[in-house]
């Protein structure tokens, strides 16, 4: 894996706690140099300052982006479009990969439709991170320019021409005639890195390992979460149901950070616990005292999970745990007189 020192990564993370990893791994992997920004509009900006002056496509100093895509003001889809569209973009060929604990196959459709090169999946292992830098590096599909994309092939591995006609299906645009034109990317990180990656699977193992490290960490952010849901809670609370929904965005919000989290760290259970809670508040209209009091379940089972320091699956315990937080939701939708007013996730999850 030496070859990844030649390179150097536009780290892109709102999360200080997840970044400070990712800074971690990638340099223990061996990745050059590392760029940090806390959102889209500092990875704009620093993009920006340094391709300024660059003549070329690929010479902004910058090798790969790897990004978050829930982040505000800016989030990694708007980031994407802006380095693949704008006009200001000093590199529209830089090779992007998007991380999202958003991982259903519309999500990644979506991300594909904007131009990503490799779409990482939260809760992620150091391997699933090694191999998709590998993917990246060992990328030669060519750019594809449309009248509404622009980015890498998104035909894997299906030879083309340097231009031809013809009709997309509606997944890709919209099923109208456009033309087409492929473009070798100006950049070859396969060469920078000397060839293809070497799997050093004592490193990656060893890098693995290192992650028990992180454990308490996680565990004093993780309360601190718990506590910011605890205060949504108690503000929705105070309020009338109409008055509920900022609250509520609140808690997906930090649900969304935990369920992406808890499996990096041995902690599956809380990612469960938090997806669970991430689908409920997700597109629900529904902000009755009955939904407050199953949120208010949820935020129990995890400073449970916390406390007891349950992790992997939990054994019998942590099959007890999942087992009365679906038997919790199941009676939830059972007394529930409008299904329409919850989310579509939710209601999938607890069929």
């Amino acid at each position: 894996m030496n070859g990844l020192r030649n390179l150097t990564v536009l780290l892109v993370e709102d999360s200080p706690q997840l970044r400070a990893l990712l800074v971690s791994v990638l340099t223990q992997l061996g990745i050059g140099a590392l760029i940090r920004a806390k959102d889209g509009s500092e990875a704009i900006r620093l993009i920006k300052q340094i391709g300024h002056g660059s003549a070329t496509p690929g010479g902004t100093g910058i090798d790969l982006v790897l990004s978050d895509w829930i982040m505000d003001p800016i989030d990694g889809a708007t980031l994407l479009r802006w380095i693949r569209r704008h006009k200001d973009s000093p590199d529209r060929f830089l090779p992007f990969i998007m991380v999202s604990a958003h991982s259903d196959r519309d999500r990644v459709r979506a991300a594909r439709n904007l131009g990503v090169n490799e779409f990482l999946a939260k809760p992620f292992s150091i391997a699933s991170v090694f191999e998709h830098l590998n993917a990246v590096v060992q990328d030669r599909r060519r750019y594809v320019r449309t009248d509404g994309f622009f980015g890498p092939d998104r035909r894997r591995g299906r030879k083309g021409v340097t231009e031809e006609r013809r009709i997309f299906h509606t997944t890709d645009t919209d099923s109208m005639e456009k033309r087409i034109r492929f473009y070798k990317s100006p950049r070859s990180l396969r060469a920078k890195v000397g060839g293809g990656l070497q799997t050093d699977l004592a490193t990656i193992a060893q890098i693995q390992e290192d992650l028990e490290n992180w454990s308490d960490d996680f565990q004093n952010w993780t309360e601190e979460y718990i506590a910011k849901l605890n205060r949504r809670l108690n503000i929705a609370r105070e309020r009338e149901a109409a008055g509920r929904r900022a609250a509520f965005n609140e808690i997906n919000k930090i649900s969304h950070e935990l369920r992406g989290q808890g499996g990096i760290f041995g902690y599956p259970l809380v990612s469960a616990v938090a997806n669970s809670l991430f689908e409920l508040t997700k597109d629900t209209l529904d902000r009755s005292d009955d939904c407050l009091a199953l949120i208010r379940d949820h935020i129990e089972t995890l400073r449970v999970v916390l406390r007891d320091e349950i992790r992997g699956d939990g054994g019998t315990v942590g099959l007890e745990i999942i087992k009365a937080m679906r038997q919790a939701n199941a009676k939830f939708l059972s007394e529930q007189n409008n299904l329409s007013l919850l989310g579509r996730d939710f209601l999938q999850s607890n069929r």
